[in-house]
């Protein structure tokens, strides 16, 4: 299989990383002070001048229970949060699951992705909710665009006016787990998005990928998927078709681990990766972000974010799931916090652009 270089740098050794210049971090949502013991998967939004926050949660252990989307909000850059309130779902509900939320803006509105399931990795479909005039009250639902994909990241709009999605649908019966691509019908993302395959899941010679989680990075035509891999170095894809096919697959010479990948592009045209630095299997105590390179594409720089116990927040052990976005000069970047203990909690780091 084919090999490519994502970065134009000796990759530096953990201990060789800085964190990025004027970073702050803070725990957004704490999780020991929560009756809800299973936390995952956020995502984030700015939306009006505000920064949300959202994740699911289950009332016992990864989508048992009842599995819902919360968040918070804060109106003052992340100085502070909103109580948490229920966007989608409520507890004690376990016939349906919610899980996860991605958020985007369309049209000056709030809108999530939420992908509705039965049980773990038995989805159902993907559904539309738009947030209602009471930022504190649950949102509304506005149907179902796809079949029972997972997405892990949020909507990207391309240079044709559509929005591109990545997404992935778990094992089923013999059809082994695989990545797609979702695309809006144009501004109209209340009808069915269509769905392109990066590769025939089928096809004796494609990739078998246990948990196939992929995040897009969109730059005219131009599409990138990143698909996460557990078993070896992650899968990169190209399309130049704003993602309606695509080429052959190809490993990167990266050190990211079998974890969720986040990718995005600044304000300022520069593309970001944000990964857990591979630390051994399923070791994901070192969470990063690479800066690329508007003109090529090609990743600069590497900053820590967060790694093992931070003492400046009193916690530590997994830092992981990243997802970010960007707000009157400054990168928010959200994760999962999970402590020795098991307990999740939401944390946050945010840093001004210029600075990276």
């Amino acid at each position: 299989m084919k090999t490519i270089n994502l970065f134009d740098l000796p990759y530096p050794q953990p201990d060789q990383m800085t964190a990025p210049p004027r970073m702050i971090r803070t725990i957004t949502h704490d999780g020991r002070l929560d009756p809800l013991p299973f936390l995952h998967d956020l995502t984030l939004a700015s939306h009006c001048g505000t920064v949300y926050e959202a994740w699911y949660n289950s009332t016992s252990a990864e989508i048992c229970g009842s599995s819902l989307i919360r968040g918070r909000f804060s109106t003052d850059e992340g100085a502070s949060w909103s109580a948490p309130f229920c966007m989608v779902g409520e507890a004690g509900q376990s016939e349906e699951h919610y899980v996860p939320a991605d958020l985007f803006v369309h049209n000056g509105r709030l809108y999530a992705l939420v992908t509705t399931m039965t049980g773990k990795n038995m989805t159902v479909d993907l559904q539309l909710f738009e947030q209602t005039p009471n930022p504190m009250a649950p949102w509304e639902r506005m149907g179902k665009v796809s079949e029972g994909f997972i997405c892990n990241t949020p909507p990207q709009r391309m240079s044709n006016g559509c929005y591109i999605v990545g997404a992935w649908m778990p094992k089923k019966e013999q059809t082994p787990a695989f990545p797609v691509v979702l695309v809006s019908d144009g501004e109209n993302i209340d009808r069915t998005w269509n769905c392109h395959f990066l590769f025939d899941p089928l096809h004796p010679l494609a990739p078998r990928i246990r948990c196939p989680e992929i995040s897009v990075l969109a730059n005219g035509a131009s599409v990138t998927a990143f698909v996460r891999n557990d078993e070896g170095p992650s899968y990169v894809f190209t399309s130049a078709d704003y993602g309606k096919t695509w080429s052959e697959p190809a490993h990167h010479l990266a050190p990211i681990g079998n974890s969720k990948i986040f990718a995005g592009q600044l304000s300022d045209g520069r593309p970001y990766l944000i990964y857990n630095h591979d630390m051994g299997y399923f070791v994901r105590s070192l969470l990063v972000l690479a800066i690329g390179d508007k003109a090529t594409g090609r990743f600069k720089k590497v900053y820590k974010l967060f790694s093992g116990y931070e003492e400046a927040l009193g916690r530590g052990n997994i830092w992981f799931y990243p997802c970010a976005c960007e707000q009157n000069g400054d990168l928010y970047v959200a994760a999962t916090l999970q402590e020795p203990s098991g307990v999740r909690s939401a944390v946050m780091a945010k840093m001004p652009i210029q600075s990276l």
